[in-house]
């Protein structure tokens, strides 16, 4: 069989088990979930890029060495579905994107951006507001389609403020979407829920959104807007937009109800949400046999492409379970007390400079923030810590997707554009950034004192 078709198998068998395991206790699923990690990272490591392949093929290897001279290499099989709660999420939640498609939600976002957006200062609220809100679920797909839809004759001279708007929409998303897989890592390892976590996280969202109104500048140039015939009428655009505000927040109220009513993480309501929710909103648009080819396109389509997230979310995984097993979270607590850090609000900082110095020379910050919240949640010394260290870390993985010229945002926005991600990322947004941080410590100060 070719590994074409092996990937995307692959893929779904280990979400889909993941998601019956948390419903059954029985070993033997456990022992499915790692089998089918590991057939999917072995079967994706092929058709890598040559730096994603140099980088999970060096974290495996390293996981191998450490672990041959700990508990050996069963230890790593089981370490192979460290972070497959985390997958489901990336896996299952891009099925959203399929009925907002189907439903032509997007022609009516256009219809609505041509109508109202006369200002460049409205053309970049417009774009934030619009990753803040459609990109909180569908994630990273959402920029090109924002980028396309704003590539109009009236939009095409703001480019800049295009660019800003969509990165730092992006990135305040990492503070508080359940959909995001930061805040899936962050639920999987720290004592917090993600209820805890959403006020906090959206407070400095919405810091941020405000925060970036102040500094995008002075200019508010008036935008000529060239006439389009548009078929679909204002006041049609206007309800359809509406609905599906009402059903982006109605899903977020929902995921809260049932993670505060049930025994589960959002871990596991996220993608059984994401499925059903799917398979109910697309049959309002289109026939079962028209969802079903929608499915398969999606699982030869999308899921084959999802090499690089999927390998490198699996070895951080394993790598976090290698560096515990050899003694690493011992190693972290020694440095922090020779370097004297033994308060929260000094190791914060600290945590944000590491993670994203690590970012700027190729270290993802799904493998930094998996060490450092391996150790970090376990460490006695911060256990009445958890909520403020996730936000911390939160802010810091933020910052990363700001500046960074290796996060996949700055590369594909530069990719987009045809900018290079240095100029997207860190030219555009290192002063952005550091203002927005200093901000965000001064909040995490103020919730310490307070509370």
């Amino acid at each position: 069989m070719k590994w074409i078709i092996i990937r995307p198998i692959a893929a779904l068998l280990m979400g889909l088990t993941y998601l019956v395991s948390q419903f059954f206790e029985s070993n033997l699923l456990l022992i499915l979930v790692s089998l089918f990690a590991t057939i999917t990272v072995i079967s994706y490591i092929p058709y890598l890029n040559k730096t994603p392949m140099i980088l999970i093929s060096t974290l495996l290897i390293l996981s191998v060495i450490l672990l041959l001279n700990g508990d050996g290499l069963i230890t790593m099989f089981h370490g192979m579905r460290e972070n497959v709660g985390l997958l489901a999420i990336f896996i299952f939640v891009p099925l959203i994107s399929i009925p907002i498609r189907t439903g032509q939600y997007l022609k009516y976002i256009d219809t609505v951006f041509n109508y109202y957006i006369k200002t460049s200062r409205q053309l970049y609220l417009y774009l934030k507001i619009s990753l803040l809100s459609i990109g909180s679920v569908m994630n990273l797909g959402t920029i090109p389609i924002m980028y396309h839809l704003t590539s109009t004759e009236s939009f095409k001279d703001y480019h800049d403020t295009r660019i800003k708007a969509l990165v730092r929409g992006f990135s305040l998303c990492f503070l508080w979407s359940p959909y995001f897989i930061s805040i899936a890592l962050i639920l999987s390892y720290f004592d917090v829920t993600w209820v805890e976590l959403f006020p906090y996280g959206f407070l400095f969202a919405s810091t941020g959104f405000i925060l970036g109104l102040l500094t995008i500048g002075t200019i508010n140039e008036p935008i000529q807007t060239v006439e389009q015939d548009h078929e679909i009428p204002i006041h049609k655009a206007k309800r359809k937009l509406v609905e599906l505000m009402v059903i982006i927040v109605g899903m977020t109220a929902l995921t809260m109800t049932i993670e505060h009513f049930v025994n589960l993480s959002v871990l596991t309501i996220i993608p059984i949400m994401a499925i059903v929710i799917s398979t109910i909103w697309s049959l309002f648009y289109q026939s079962p046999k028209e969802f079903g080819r929608e499915l398969l396109d999606y699982t030869q389509g999308r899921l084959p492409k999802m090499g690089n997230e999927l390998s490198l979310f699996i070895a951080a995984g394993v790598f976090g379970v290698a560096i515990l097993d050899a003694g690493a979270s011992e190693w972290i607590i020694y440095l922090i007390d020779v370097s004297g850090i033994n308060h929260l609000l000094i190791l914060l900082p600290v945590l944000a400079v590491i993670v994203n110095v690590l970012s700027f020379i190729g270290v993802h910050p799904i493998i930094t923030n998996t060490a450092l919240a391996i150790t970090l949640s376990s460490s006695p010394m911060f256990a009445d810590d958890h909520l403020l260290l996730s936000i911390g870390l939160l802010a810091a993985w933020m910052l990363t997707i700001l500046v960074s010229p290796l996060s996949a945002t700055n590369l594909m926005v530069g990719n987009l554009t045809n900018t290079n991600s240095v100029h997207v990322g860190l030219k555009m947004n290192w002063q952005y950034a550091l203002m927005l941080y200093g901000v965000f410590y001064i909040l995490i100060v103020g919730i310490y004192y307070l509370f």
